[in-house]
């Protein structure tokens, strides 16, 4: 007599086969490989009377089986279909519902922290708004399946979003870098122009921003360590045209026997000089400067401040 016990996989298999029909039974098991479904039909030849309760036990584990794979309880990740939106920023948001309906951006929005959602709100086109924030007090109506596969697809959406570090976004810290490799006459009549037409972007690019003109602001041990790292010949050269102010300023912020040479190499320039060479070598002051920062000597920031305190 056939204990139930004692079958295996592929015996409980080859008698649901039998008992519910081939055809059935494919359908049910469309994920068999060809040679499984040859093996299942080989132990099938085999198999000749099964009694009534054994048909029933496997049948009935088969179906809770089923049922419990099909309802399995929710993962992490399937509990919170929506927790890769946290870990996009505002505008990444934005720009992934920017073409959705306004019942799905509401979808979305409201997955987010109450600030985040007023943030994004406040983002979106003005006309869009009213509906959106409409939609967001209607989504009770949403369907489970409905929701989970809205957001299956702005998941998969959501992968294809540029992250910040991808592309360049211009602005001041841009603009002053752009500005640096001008010639200086050329940087004053932009930076004039940018003045007039637009000075919030003008105080951004100044925290950024070092020209020649701003060296006398650098504290007199920095300003020493800019200019010994420059050959005498080519400070002179920057210095030409420069108030006595300047000129002493800088000389001062030598050490001795340095400033006997740079004052002997400015005795040589007496006389004009052609302005591309006096510009090439404020060029290679602000570039050394520029290159002492980068090495964390100091912050052109921390100096190019207005306000000081005493």
């Amino acid at each position: 007599m056939v204990d139930f016990k004692n079958l295996d996989g592929l015996d409980k298999v080859a008698i649901l086969f039998k008992s519910l029909g081939n055809n059935l039974a494919l359908q049910l098991f469309k994920g068999m490989s060809k040679d499984q479904i040859q093996k299942v039909r080989q132990r099938m030849s085999t198999i000749n009377s099964i009694p009534f309760t054994i048909k029933k036990e496997i049948l009935e584990e088969f179906y809770f089986s089923f049922v419990s794979e099909k309802f399995t309880p929710a993962t992490e990740e399937t509990k919170k279909p929506f927790e890769f939106l946290i870990k996009l920023t505002n505008e990444q948001v934005i720009y992934l519902i920017a073409t959705e309906t306004p019942r799905i951006m509401a979808l979305a929005i409201a997955q987010l922290p109450t600030e985040r959602q007023v943030a994004v709100l406040q983002a979106l086109d003005p006309t869009v708004q009213p509906r959106v924030i409409t939609e967001i007090g209607q989504l009770g109506d949403i369907p489970l399946e409905g929701v989970v596969s809205i957001a299956n697809e702005l998941k998969e959406k959501s992968a294809f979003i540029p992250r910040a570090s991808e592309f360049n976004r211009g602005g001041g810290e841009n603009l002053a870098g752009i500005l640096s490799q001008m010639r200086p006459k050329d940087e004053k009549r932009f930076l004039e122009h940018l003045e007039k037409e637009a000075p919030n972007i003008v105080q951004e690019v100044k925290r950024h921003y070092f020209s020649f003109d701003d060296l006398p602001k650098l504290p007199h041990d920095v300003l020493s360590d800019v200019l010994k790292s420059v050959e005498a010949s080519e400070v002179a050269y920057a210095l030409k045209g420069q108030s006595e102010e300047i000129k002493e300023l800088f000389i001062n912020s030598l050490p001795q026997r340095t400033q006997i040479i740079l004052e002997d190499e400015m005795e040589l320039l007496e006389g004009p000089q052609p302005r591309r060479k006096v510009e090439a070598a404020q060029k290679s002051v602000v570039d050394k400067a520029r290159e002492l920062e980068k090495e964390g000597r100091f912050r052109l920031e921390d100096f190019m401040e207005a306000d000081f305190i005493e």
